[in-house]
């Protein structure tokens, strides 16, 4: 049974591919390649974002000496793949697996075409995982347990491959013309299939008694509430909401903020030192800055020896500064002209969203941003708004 299902599952990617394959080949045969290729088009790019070529891992042309014409990633447009050439010399459809840089293993169909009397190969990539589900439909009627463990795994996977696919929509972001289009991809590509995701491993956690699958079960679970955290920040970088402004006493919104950071890490020092000043502005979307910043701060200093993190307000040529400076290790001249640069991060676990969130908040609510810092010598991050009183 499960050799037929893993047969079904081959034919059923073929089918998928061989589709793809001849409806890209009437739409270049009818298109003038060199003029989309001298224009830089984005064309086999926004195919990826169309709901109707779901289940593609990526398109590409190529010339007979490995040359890529067209590419779904435009930035590999124009590099060499020598392995391609020999393709040429295949005239009936070459199906094989290719494992790419993010460690999936995709279905890849090269195809040979003569488009304007010139042979290229027409190379067409596809996720297993859609196809896959008539594999794991099949092996539901097996024992509960060898079903549970290979939903697991299957989790997983798909956990992997969504972390995978949310650090390349760090760079197809940059080239959204509009904030529509943002936020379709998200809820489209990531909040649905990680709902899923993370309902089935909670489910499971209570029926399965097994520790070592709970554990597997608690690693799912947790990065699925990481991925909702970082398509959490991205739809708050793209649609910040309505402001509400109202007059707020700036000490006390300090010391609400600080006070969980103080709470939870005994080993910082924080100073903080503010005057009883009002201002009118949008508590919580200012609570949001110096949550960002403050916490940035803390994960500066938590490997230095030095560890201190010190918050001052005070009002000075008629505006209000707010100050947070801590002792880590500093940033060089070249990360700190990146820092709020949306999804640049020096972390090993991090959307690079703080800081950029941070950026348009501010110039949302007229505040000026100004970040100071110098290798070794830590970073002292300055936010001035007019004074309201």
């Amino acid at each position: 049974m499960y050799k037929n299902a893993e047969t079904a599952t081959l034919e059923a990617l073929k089918m998928q591919a061989i589709g793809i394959t001849v409806t890209l080949h009437s739409f270049l045969q009818a298109s003038d390649i060199e003029k989309i290729k001298k224009q830089e088009s984005t064309i086999f790019s926004e195919i990826l974002l169309d709901e109707r070529w779901e289940g593609i891992a990526f398109v590409a042309l190529y010339s007979m000496d490995g040359t890529i014409i067209l590419h779904s990633n435009p930035a590999l447009m124009g590099k060499k793949i020598e392995k391609i050439t020999a393709t040429f010399n295949n005239n009936a459809p070459y199906y094989h697996f290719v494992t790419l840089g993010t460690g999936e293993r995709v279905f890849v169909s090269d195809s040979k075409m003569i488009i304007h009397k010139k042979p290229y190969i027409l190379r067409v990539a596809l996720h297993t995982y859609p196809a896959e589900a008539v594999l794991r439909t099949a092996k539901m009627h097996v024992m509960f347990m060898i079903g549970s463990a290979i939903l697991i795994i299957s989790g997983g996977l798909f956990s992997i491959m969504l972390l995978s696919k949310v650090e390349k929509m760090q760079d197809k972001i940059r080239e959204l013309e509009n904030l529509s289009m943002l936020s379709r991809v998200l809820a489209h590509e990531i909040r649905n299939p990680l709902g899923s995701i993370k309902g089935f491993a909670q489910y499971l956690t209570k029926k399965i008694s097994d520790a070592s699958l709970k554990e597997y079960l608690n690693i799912i679970v947790k990065e699925s509430i990481r991925l909702e955290r970082l398509t959490d920040e991205l739809s708050q970088y793209a649609n910040p909401q309505k402001f509400n402004i109202n007059e707020i006493n700036l000490k006390e919104v300090l010391h609400e903020i600080s006070l969980p950071f103080v709470n939870q890490n005994k080993e910082i020092e924080f100073s903080v030192a503010a005057d009883d000043i009002y201002v009118k502005t949008d508590a919580d979307k200012l609570k949001q800055i110096l949550n960002n910043i403050i916490q940035n701060a803390v994960d500066a200093v938590s490997e230095a020896r030095e560890k201190k993190v010190t918050i001052t307000a005070e009002k000075i040529n008629g505006k209000i500064k707010i100050e947070i400076a801590d002792t880590g290790a500093g940033m060089d001249e070249n990360i700190l002209n990146r820092a709020i640069e949306p999804f640049f991060t020096t972390k090993s676990k991090g959307s690079g969203l703080g800081l950029a969130i941070v950026k348009k908040l501010c110039d949302f609510l007229k505040i000026e941003l100004e970040i100071k810092s110098k290798k070794g010598e830590g970073t002292k991050v300055c936010l001035r708004m007019p004074e309201y009183q």
